[in-house]
């Protein structure tokens, strides 16, 4: 077996870890009824748990890279090759449809329906939605330019705080999640789209949840690429040296 098969198998199954757990929260939530900002900080809390928990442990095959759209910005930002890439997006695909499936199959359904977690731009009360096409994407694009960076420059960029950069990552999603599932359910991952709207058949907006987090991704990249070029690692020395007692 080549490395990129036990690599993007571990991407496969990481993102089937990761989407099984988050949206095994979702359908808990929903089932309980749970009051709106309760529900909100459970889900928001079990994605970025979850994603902590599978990032950790692909770590070391793959390094944890569990999204499409980080897949794109480490392409841009040249720290994986095309081949890797895609390799990488497919796995993340089908791991998420799997693991979507899986979730539908066991857990009961509410309030008339068999699942829940699809992302689209979120209606109000009267129908009608609670923000414009334009501002979800402006809202994916971001919050998934600010999860890559955090993956190239805690990351992927290595340093003594790199092992924990799991952790600092499920933070951030945990705080993406907050900010804007009560507009698009939080996407910042395509194929987290994908899978939950393969198994739900809801496909509104749903090009939003792939143009938009790929967009900020490319970004990210670029706004790397930049800070390697003015080799930002030495403009303040010393964050990792051994010693409290630094000459700056």
């Amino acid at each position: 077996m080549t490395p990129l098969v036990t690599q993007s198998l571990a991407e496969f199954y990481g993102m089937f870890l990761f989407i099984f757990l988050s949206l095994a929260g979702v359908q808990s939530a929903v089932f309980q009824g749970t009051a709106t900002t309760t529900a909100l900080l459970q889900i928001s809390l079990v994605f970025g748990l979850a994603l902590t928990t599978a990032v950790w442990l692909t770590y070391r095959i793959s390094g944890g890279a569990l999204n499409p759209a980080v897949n794109l910005g480490l392409l841009v930002a040249g720290k994986m090759d095309p081949v890797k890439a895609l390799a990488y997006s497919v796995a993340q695909c089908a791991g998420s449809v799997a693991a979507c499936a899986v979730v539908a199959a066991v857990f009961p359904g509410s309030h008339g329906k068999a699942f829940f977690g699809a992302n689209a731009v979120q209606a109000a009360a009267d129908g009608s939605a609670v923000c414009s096409a334009g501002q979800a994407f402006a809202m994916e694009a971001l919050l998934t330019m600010g999860l890559v960076l955090v993956v190239l420059f805690i990351a992927v960029d290595k340093h003594r705080a790199t092992f924990i950069a799991p952790l600092v990552i499920g933070l951030y999603v945990f705080i993406a999640h907050l900010i804007s599932i009560p507009y698009t359910n939080t996407s910042i991952n395509p194929a987290r789209s994908f899978g939950a709207s393969v198994v739900s058949g809801t496909w509104n907006d749903h090009w939003i949840f792939w143009v938009a987090p790929m967009t900020g991704a490319a970004v990210a990249g670029l706004i790397h690429r930049f800070f390697k070029a003015l080799d930002y690692d030495s403009l303040n020395p010393g964050q990792d040296a051994d010693s409290e007692f630094l000459t700056v």
